[in-house]
């Protein structure tokens, strides 16, 4: 029989990492590092361990938590869980009520294995729902880096190839950013989002945290024009084995340039050089945002279906809230979205920019046992 287990702080600071890596299907969103990050987003992370009857770990969970009245408390576990499925039975919302001293839990995990019906139907025999209302898309396109470089070239569309072409013709440096400029990144993100119409993506204190925490598990690169403007930049999040995009931004004058591909091709050589095989392009919606589908696709990446969100909570009615919460909080956003669309429909971009670089945006959420070294 599994059981799972919750390790100190000074103990997932040790080995979480190692043990994590393990598993196929590591995620960068269940690493220690991500919980460090998530902590100063006021989260509190928690760190489980299932230990089979050999003593041996067979899956691993790192949740975020919020605490609020009457015992309550609402987990998020994106990336996650890790490892063998048939250890996320029933045991482990229990365990966790258990150990965090509450009296009620809603929690949702985004699990980015490939989805299988043979998951799907135990997930559903030990009381796991798929949610109602879905934060993230579970579909995306995965690149394959295990082949040599020769044949990742090949596997190009002819389109792709070419663009990749024009862009080392340009005269543009793609170098590895060290140090990130938050404030330059800033920049080109408001520029970006004002083209594609986007909401705001990041704040300059979200990605100070992101680069303060994250470390070696971010790899950012940077083009830039003969002159040295910033025209494109790229990084993924990075743990053993898997890697996928995280940040990503290119101005007008990097899209005329075909920055973006070579910045993204330089930055899957730099993965595949530090171990990657197995790299997330992110979601896709071919119908909604066709351009960025099509430069996804033509890389050779193919198209999976993960697991997905589901969710657990110790009543129906918990539940319910929980996922009408989750629909209000992304309803929100669209009202926002609509309210600054028009506003930029009656005023001049100039000024806008001015308006949408002051305004605020609105957050968005994500004892002791044994050392296993």
């Amino acid at each position: 029989m599994t059981e799972w287990k919750l390790l100190d702080e000074a103990a997932a600071k040790e080995i979480w990492d190692g043990q994590l890596i393990r598993f196929n299907d590591c995620s960068p969103y269940q690493t220690y590092a991500w919980g460090e990050y998530q902590k100063s987003l006021g989260w509190q992370p928690y760190h489980f361990l299932a230990v089979n009857e050999s003593g041996e770990i067979s899956a691993m969970l790192l949740g975020f938590l919020r605490r609020y009245p009457f015992g309550t408390g609402l987990m998020w576990c994106p990336g996650g869980p890790i490892g063998e499925f048939e250890s996320w039975d029933e045991n482990l919302p229990q365990t966790i009520i258990k150990l965090t001293d509450l009296k009620h839990l809603y929690i949702r995990f985004r699990c980015d294995q490939e989805r299988k019906p043979r998951k799907v139907l135990f997930l559903n025999h030990r009381q796991w729902n798929r949610s109602i209302y879905t934060i993230t898309s579970n579909v995306s396109m995965e690149l394959d880096l295990s082949a040599d470089e020769e044949t990742l070239r090949a596997q190009l569309s002819r389109n792709w190839r070419r663009n990749l072409k024009k862009a080392q013709e340009n005269n543009l440096e793609v170098k590895l950013w060290a140090k990130p400029d938050v404030k330059e990144i800033c920049r080109i993100y408001r520029e970006m989002e004002i083209r594609k119409n986007l909401p705001q993506q990041f704040t300059e204190e979200k990605l100070a945290n992101l680069f303060n925490h994250l470390g070696s598990n971010l790899i950012v690169y940077r083009c830039e024009d003969i002159d040295g403007n910033l025209l494109c930049f790229r990084g993924c999040l990075k743990i053993g084995s898997r890697a996928g995009d995280y940040l990503a931004a290119t101005t007008e004058k990097g899209l005329i340039a075909q920055a973006s591909y070579l910045t993204l091709w330089k930055l899957l050589q730099k993965a595949q050089e530090q171990g990657v095989k197995y790299y997330d392009l992110g979601g896709i919606n071919p119908w909604e945002n066709a351009g960025v589908y099509k430069f996804k696709k033509e890389t050779g990446a193919r198209e999976i279906e993960y697991l997905g969100e589901w969710d657990w909570a110790s009543n129906t009615s918990l539940r319910l809230l929980g996922n009408w919460a989750i629909w209000k909080k992304q309803n929100l956003k669209n009202v926002k979205l609509f309210n600054f669309h028009f506003l930029k429909s009656l005023v001049p971009l100039n000024k806008l920019t001015s308006v949408r670089s002051k305004s605020q945006p609105t957050k968005l959420g994500t004892e002791g046992v044994e050392k296993f070294v």
